[in-house]
């Protein structure tokens, strides 16, 4: 039963033989039409493929490593006597870095980065700006001899530019550049360039008397001095933004010309973030420590003018940043080598292997294991490859065919037999003994029976859609495509039925 249906699915393939060679001298023209153009598109893909083989990536054993630019922003707060307000580091203004690194010595241990910064500063101190004001005699006048009510507030933009000298524990955190995050440390020394500014007067003063600001001892800011005749109608105003008045030239303490430029010491400290072989990301703060102790116009002998006391140490500026580092000229991780073909590897075993030497590699042959000289169809002949020949289309290959020229549409045994309508029918008719795997294919029930009566001549309705021609007799190929549909679960009949339908037609 088993080569019973094959031979089905290959007689619906011969009855249609004329069709299938019309379709092949198709394809042929179609394929000479079309074979330079495929050739010429498949001739640069190989190219390409070939390129690609002789092409390699190895790393980079000892790169070089060139300078490293980076650009960073992040918030300058002042901490020298006249303090930014708030205590939050990250309370200020901003700032503005860039950078230049580079390695030194043969480790890559420590590197030199001259650096750039741009930013502001501001401070005031409440207290300062009070005491400041008690004693009258001590402010400095204006030209008509009316005080300047000073107070400790000052604005400055800062320039500042140097180099640095930075460690990043490569002794202990090893020195790969792939590092997920390192840590650093670093030491520099800079020119500081200020230009500080105080902010004295009220910006939008109603009247002569409210043109400055007055700190009273209720920790208010007003428009008129506490000690004023007219202080009851003195009104709480904002301390403004507009910083007026140039320090440097202003004398405020009597202590002579401001200078402008100083030397900062940076201490830094922060944490390196791999995010490429080519680019890091860096967090980090910078502490930097001024020579000079007038960077906000306070120093220890302006304190001691107005009764109060100082640190004496040099005004301080923290510089909380992040920058992106970007190392575009070092060599690269892996480098591309183009090699000769001979130092490519190939696996010519497998490449090449042809397990039954019909002469079609294993690797498109569609029919492996083919007995030694057996003559097999190629691309050119056959839609199949490395597959024996089959001249008759009875679904047994030539050299196992006893009998080469099967009539079109005959049913053959595994020997390529055509067999008669005898066997057919002796085959239909009683149970055949089949191998276990073979039971999934052909459907046995228990017992073969024809218990169940059918009138003559007449199609039960259960069974009409298998009378495909409608003329009122399942015929023998409608039999057998419906058992095709059963198994390709296309036809809506139960197991059951089909043996019904078997009976019925043996006996209409």
């Amino acid at each position: 039963m088993v080569q019973v249906i094959k031979q089905i699915r290959a007689a619906m393939t011969f009855n249609s033989f004329n069709t299938f060679r019309l379709q092949n001298i198709i394809v042929l023209l179609v394929a000479f039409i079309l074979v330079p153009f495929i050739s010429n598109g498949q001739t640069d893909e190989d190219e390409d493929f070939w390129a690609k083989q002789l092409q390699t990536e190895v790393e980079v054993v000892d790169p070089v490593y060139m300078p490293v630019i980076s650009g960073g922003v992040g918030v300058l707060h002042f901490l020298g006597d006249v303090k930014n307000p708030g205590s939050n580091p990250l309370y200020g203004n901003f700032g503005y870095k860039i950078t230049v690194s580079t390695f030194v010595g043969k480790n890559y241990n420590f590197k030199i980065s001259p650096f750039f910064l741009l930013g502001n500063l501001q401070g005031h101190d409440f207290s300062i700006s009070r005491a400041m004001q008690q004693n009258v005699s001590l402010l400095p006048v204006d030209n008509l001899g009316v005080p300047i009510y000073t107070n400790s507030s000052f604005s400055t933009e800062v320039t500042q530019f140097g180099a640095s000298f930075e460690y990043a524990f490569g002794h202990f955190m090893g020195k790969e550049h792939t590092k997920r995050f390192k840590p650093f440390v670093s030491i520099g020394f800079s020119a500081l360039i200020t230009n500080p500014k105080g902010n004295y007067a009220v910006d939008f003063p109603v009247a002569v008397t409210d043109a400055y600001y007055h700190f009273w001892s209720d920790g208010t800011i007003r428009n008129f001095a506490e000690t004023h005749p007219e202080s009851w109608r003195s009104e709480v105003i904002k301390f403004g933004k507009d910083y007026e008045t140039d320090l440097e030239k202003g004398d405020i303490h009597a202590q002579g010309a401001l200078s402008t430029t100083t030397v900062a010491i940076p201490f830094e400290a922060g944490f390196d973030f791999f995010l490429s072989y080519r680019v890091n990301l860096r967090i980090a703060s910078t502490l930097n420590y001024c020579l000079s102790d007038k960077v906000d116009n306070y120093d220890a002998k302006a304190a001691e003018r107005y009764g109060l006391t100082a640190s004496g140490l040099g005004d301080m500026f923290l510089f909380t940043y992040a920058s992106m580092n970007f190392d575009l000229f070092s060599d690269p991780k892996y480098r591309r080598i183009d090699q000769y073909f001979m130092d490519i590897d190939f696996d010519y075993d497998v490449l090449m292997a042809d397990e039954d030497n019909d002469m079609i590699y294993d690797r498109w042959d569609q029919c492996p294991g083919t007995p030694m000289g057996v003559e097999v169809d190629t691309v050119l002949t056959s839609p199949t490859v490395g597959c024996p020949f089959d001249t008759d289309f009875d679904g047994v290959p030539d050299y196992l065919d006893d009998e080469s020229n099967t009539p079109q549409g005959s049913i053959v045994d595994d020997s390529g037999v055509a067999l008669t309508a005898e066997k057919l029918a002796g085959i239909f008719d009683k149970p055949t003994a089949v191998r276990r795997e073979d039971i999934k294919v052909i459907p046995l029930a228990p017992i073969w029976t024809r218990s169940i009566t059918f009138t003559p001549g007449v199609i039960p309705d259960k069974f009409k859609k298998v009378d495909r021609d409608g003329d009122g007799y399942v015929s023998f190929e409608e039999l057998l495509k419906a058992v095709e549909q059963f198994f390709d679960q296309k036809l809506d009949l139960s197991l059951e039925e089909m043996y019904e339908l078997n009976n019925f037609f043996f006996t209409q």
